[in-house]
Formats: structure tokens, C-alpha cells, sequence
């Protein structure tokens, strides 16, 4: 919350020295210009921890989630399990990302803007980068009672050779599960450090 408020406290403030410096013409300040980029690192700053903190949404959401998951490590059934039993699902595919946009902080500013409009109209050569993106994925499958059950894991950021190894170096692992309802679930993968 603390991180927030000086985010927008940080952008407030570098948005205003940036508007007041920007036509300054006046004598009493001698270096405008100290100021000027100043508030610009200010604005710069108080943009990358606007988007870098988590909302209060966030932080509630986490929340909950962590005590989920610690209400099912200390009450769940623990089913202890060997990693290579695990069937390894992947989806990995390429994606063109424009070099340009929304991960560029400064794109916010019309120069940058207009930069990247001459780009594009001179060339649409260079504009966007492949970025290749791994999603696996382990399902373990278990016979309780005579009803097949299939537990997967969340999506892990791995493409299944690097996955492989991670796996054979830990060979196994606890899936909470719980007692009351089979679809309420933990796989612990904390060893990935994920």
C-alpha cells in the first residue's frame, strides 16, 4: 500500500514539475533544466512502481490464496508422489511481440510516439521480436476407490526437456488434497522456485 501511494505521489509530482518547467522562462530559478529532468525521473519512477505494485485486489487475492493453500498443507491429505509417475502435458508456441509498447515506459510520450510512427511508415522491418513461450503442465493420475482421479499442476513456465531435469534432481513431491473435496488441491512444485 506504502509502495502505492508513493508511486502516485511520485508520478503526481514529476507530472507537474514536467508541465511547469516544460515553457519556463522565467529568471529566479537559474537551471530549469536541473528541474525539468528531475521530474521526469520522478514521472519515469512513479510510472515503474505504478505498474510494478500490486494492486490492493492483488495483495487480497494473494492472500487468500496462500492461506488456502497453508489450511491445505495443515489439514489436507498428504499424497506423497514420484515426480517421474507425473505425465508431462506442454504447450509451447512463438509469439511477435512489438519492440515497441507497452512494456516501453516511455511510449507514454508523444516524441516517442512519433518516433515510432516514422518507423512504421518507413519500415515495418524490426518492429516485433519472437518471443518463444513454454507452458507445461504435470498431471498425476490416481486410482482412489476404483475412480480414476487426475491432478495437474499450474502452468509452469518450462519447456519439458529443462522440466525433466528439474524433476529428476528433486524425484518427488507431496500433493495436499482435500478431505472433503478431491477438486481443492496443492501440488507442491516450491522446489522450482517459481
Amino acid at each position: 500500500m506504502t509502495k502505492r501511494i508513493i508511486a502516485y505521489i511520485s508520478f503526481g509530482l514529476g507530472f507537474l514539475i514536467i508541465t511547469f518547467f516544460k515553457k519556463y522562462t522565467g529568471t529566479i530559478i537559474p537551471y530549469p533544466i536541473v528541474f525539468y529532468l528531475l521530474g521526469f525521473a520522478l514521472f519515469i519512477i512513479g510510472i515503474v512502481l505504478i505498474r510494478k505494485t500490486p494492486t490492493l485486489k492483488e495483495q487480497r487475492d494473494t492472500k487468500i490464496l496462500n492461506n488456502e493453500i497453508k489450511n491445505l498443507i495443515l489439514s489436507g491429505e498428504k499424497i506423497k508422489i514420484k515426480l517421474s509417475d507425473c505425465t508431462i502435458k506442454e504447450n509451447n508456441y512463438v509469439e511477435e511481440v512489438d519492440k515497441y509498447g507497452s512494456g516501453n515506459y516511455l511510449t507514454t510520450l508523444d516524441i516517442e510516439r512519433n518516433i515510432q510512427a516514422v518507423n512504421s511508415i518507413l519500415s515495418n522491418i524490426g518492429n516485433a521480436e519472437k518471443i518463444h513461450v513454454f507452458q507445461t503442465v504435470l498431471i498425476y493420475t490416481v486410482d482412489i476407490n476404483g475412480k480414476i482421479i487426475k491432478f495437474s499442476s499450474r502452468i509452469l513456465p518450462y519447456d519439458r526437456i529443462n522440466l525433466l531435469f528439474k524433476l529428476d534432481k528433486q524425484k518427488e513431491t507431496i500433493l495436499y488434497v482435500d478431505k472433503k473435496n478431491r477438486e481443492m488441491y496443492y501440488f507442491d512444485l516450491d522446489f522450482l522456485n517459481i
